[in-house]
């Protein structure tokens, strides 16, 4: 199956229906690519990341926000309802079943690492340099469980591209304690996007990228990327 850019004359159709194509990603590693002129000339220390606004750092760390203002309520509502110690009971009790069952073990490790692997994405486009002549950051969309590791979402400022993103693979694979990253761009308008697949398992099959960018995307283009999360999408 051909996954690379279609021809805008193919299959017959007239030049007014490829014209309404959606974009499409292209499932091809583009670690080989040229960086874009500002990185290539950039000095050996890194610029200089800008302070992201407060509902940026509220967005990035939504679950951790989330886990800590609600488990001491859910605690309070417990002890009001059962008693500390009933309550402790259950909690110890769920963990334990949770720990001795493998299904329900490896759910919870791939969800963690959902958690996990945008900020140390983040961390390493930092590391390496892959910021905006502004000072900002490739913005997470969403991050997917896979059966080989995860897949993650970035929306690149004005400044930066695929290939910048591409050119920090090593770093990336790094910071996210991974074997290796695999990276998609897309082929249509929208080359802002770009998805990063981190190889936790090298032995896992790796699942090509979708071709058909979602509708939620192409209004999050629209809006020129004012917003950095959505809910990854559900099949």
């Amino acid at each position: 199956m051909n996954t690379g850019p279609q021809s805008r004359h193919q299959g017959g159709a007239d030049e007014g229906e490829a014209a309404i194509k959606p974009p499409t990603f292209v499932p091809a590693d583009l670690s080989d690519l040229t960086p874009l002129p500002h990185q290539g000339n950039r000095a050996p220390a890194p610029p200089t990341v800008a302070r992201p606004l407060p509902t940026t750092v509220l967005w990035r760390w939504r679950y951790e926000t989330a886990v800590l203002g609600g488990a001491p309520l859910l605690w309070w509502a417990g002890v009001r309802s059962i008693g500390g110690l009933a309550g402790l009971s259950i909690v110890t009790g769920l963990l334990a079943f949770v720990a001795l069952i493998p299904p329900l073990r490896r759910w919870l490790t791939a969800v963690l690492w959902t958690v996990v692997t945008p900020h140390r994405v983040r961390v390493a486009c930092a590391e390496a340099g892959v910021v905006s002549p502004s000072g900002k950051l490739p913005g997470v969309l969403c991050t997917v469980r896979k059966p080989y590791g995860e897949r993650v979402y970035l929306w690149c400022p004005p400044g930066l591209g695929p290939a910048d993103v591409a050119a920090a693979r090593s770093v990336i694979a790094a910071a996210c304690w991974a074997n290796d990253a695999v990276f998609y761009q897309t082929s249509g308008q929208y080359p802002q996007f770009v998805a990063v697949d981190v190889i936790r398992l090298s032995d896992a099959v790796v699942e090509p990228e979708p071709m058909e960018l979602p509708a939620v995307w192409e209004r999050f283009a629209r809006h020129d990327g004012r917003f950095e999360g959505f809910a990854p999408r559900t099949r």
